[in-house]
């Protein structure tokens, strides 16, 4: 008996060791209100409600939020004298997260006007009322409403980075204690960092923030249920990541600039393009945040680019950043143009392939058009084709036979094409990562 009881104690001391890891990741708990329906009436009179539905199902899928129950929501609003849908000031806002528990609060509206239908969403801090992030999707009425429900799920995702500990360092890989139960995939990048000083108000002496000190850059390599292993891309002091240190998702959906190196340098313009790096990004980044004074460094970038071009009006790299910059501004359109451009005056230019292949690609997961998903499904395929046939590293050919599978995959929903280039990734570089990625498609 004494030693069955001491058994049990083992157990119950191993239990609560185990918790805390286990316990690390921590899903957002959040409220979805029922959506507004403006303009165009339809035939429910709950639509608003369905839309919040198939809002939370699309989020809940994922694996990275808790929603509250629909009827406990309900159940609460009323007792509380608030609608299920529209606007709510912010002490009613603070007293709703309180009462359940709940940090984020979603609202939203879709408009249907003529032949538009367009979904908005608001990402509502409880703790102020104020407003965190907004989202927005619109289509023709030929799209259905669900299909932009979904995409606004997907949008919505991005703004909730996931967050973890390192739990294992063995040479240049590391465990982290988020898996595939909480979202994570093979190819997902990480921030990994340490909390420095406090920093306060030098009056109140209120905490304002906590520093945070990067310490490398992590990309997923192997997913399970509660665990994913990374290699370390990135750490500029050797041993500085650490069992322990904490972990955050980085968005993948502005890669692109400043990743493609110029290969030729032609009579020093290399040199004098460099220069626009970091005007590119500025742009991108100010777009991204609704500064509008994106437009003037826009202007600005135009402005020194063309006198660049000026003495040299035919290389290949110039219109390389005339498409880079275009890009950052959103112009599909033109960015294609000018790496037409590129590609004329280098039929060998890979960066310019592949820079091709990426905005399309990435630009048909983000439009909810199917003539214009076909239309850069078909570009960004003919570009990475043509990386691949001018390559001779089979591991770079591999990566651009796996970009096609994606395209196939993710564009055109042609699984059969998608398999084909997935197994040619696998067969031209066997252990490669491209073949690696295929092999998780």
């Amino acid at each position: 008996m004494k030693k069955f009881v001491s058994f049990i104690g083992i157990i119950l001391v191993l239990t609560i060791l185990a918790a805390p890891a286990a316990a690390d990741f921590k899903k957002n708990k959040i409220a979805v209100l029922d959506f507004q329906m403006q303009g165009k009436q339809y035939q429910n009179n709950d639509m608003g409600a369905i839309v919040a539905e198939w809002l939370i199902t699309a989020l809940v899928k994922e694996g990275r939020f808790d929603v509250v129950e629909r009827r406990l929501l309900q159940k609460v609003l009323q007792e509380h004298q608030l609608a299920m849908s529209g606007v709510v000031d912010d002490s009613s806002i603070s007293e709703l997260g309180q009462v359940l528990g709940v940090k984020i609060i979603i609202s939203g509206a879709v408009l249907h006007f003529q032949n538009i239908i367009e979904v908005n969403a608001r990402i509502i801090d409880v703790a102020n009322g104020s407003i965190i992030a907004a989202e927005s999707v619109k289509s023709s009425s030929a799209v259905g409403l669900e299909d932009l429900v979904v995409q606004m799920a997907h949008l919505i995702i991005k703004d909730f980075p996931l967050e973890g500990y390192i739990v294992r360092r063995d040479g240049d890989k590391v465990s982290i204690d988020l898996g595939r139960k909480a979202g994570v995939k093979i190819g997902m990048r990480f921030m990994a960092f340490k909390e420095g000083s406090v920093i306060k108000h030098p009056k109140t002496g209120e905490v304002l923030d906590v520093e945070i000190i990067e310490t490398g850059k992590l990309k997923v390599t192997r997913v399970r249920a509660n665990i994913a292993d990374a290699e370390i891309v990135q750490e500029d002091i050797p041993g500085e990541i650490v069992y322990g240190q904490m972990v955050k998702s980085i968005s993948q959906g502005s890669q692109n600039i400043g990743k493609y190196n110029i290969s030729a340098p032609v009579s020093g313009v290399y040199a004098e393009l460099a220069e626009f790096d970091p005007l590119i990004e500025e742009i991108r980044q100010m777009r991204e945040e609704n500064n509008p004074q994106w437009k003037v460094s826009y202007k600005v970038f135009f402005q020194k680019l063309e006198l660049v071009y000026a003495r040299h009006p035919m290389s290949p790299e110039v219109f390389f950043y005339y498409a880079k910059g275009t890009h950052a501004g959103n112009d599909i359109g033109k960015a294609n143009k000018y790496l037409a451009k590129a590609v004329y005056y280098n039929p060998k230019y890979l960066e310019a392939y592949e820079f091709q292949g990426d905005i399309n690609y990435n630009y048909g997961l983000d439009t909810p058009k199917k003539r214009h998903k076909r239309k850069v499904a078909e570009i960004a395929q003919n570009a990475y084709q043509s990386a691949a046939a001018i390559s001779q590293d089979d591991a770079y050919k591999a990566m651009m036979y796996y970009k096609i599978a994606k395209v196939n995959l993710d564009l055109r929903s042609d699984v059969v094409a998608a398999d084909q280039f997935k197994e040619k990734a696998i067969s031209t570089a066997p252990g490669s990562e491209a073949a690696s990625l295929a092999q998780s498609l």
